[in-house]
């Protein structure tokens, strides 16, 4: 599987947007990723999501913690902020 920007982008967005303040659980952002498409090549897979979980939070991007409830870091905002311009 290959690391995606563009998909890393939208991960980190997703969370983001519906976290709350302790974070969202994986079987709830499941459904919005795969959802969330914005090509014509379908649905994103449910892979493709653990796959960007576990390197954004080798990355230092996320947090997941047990339970797998999974948070942005201070890392992960500093990268959306630069996406931004910010």
């Amino acid at each position: 599987m290959r690391r995606d920007l563009k998909l890393v982008n939208h991960l980190l967005r997703l969370i983001q947007d519906h976290a709350d303040y302790q974070g969202i659980y994986l079987i709830n952002l499941t459904d919005m990723w795969e959802g969330s498409s914005d090509s014509s090549s379908g649905p994103l897979a449910y892979d493709q999501l653990v796959y960007l979980v576990n390197r954004c939070e080798e990355a230092g991007f996320l947090s997941v913690a047990a339970g797998n409830l999974i948070q942005l870091t201070w890392q992960g905002h500093d990268y959306l902020d630069a996406q931004d311009g910010k």
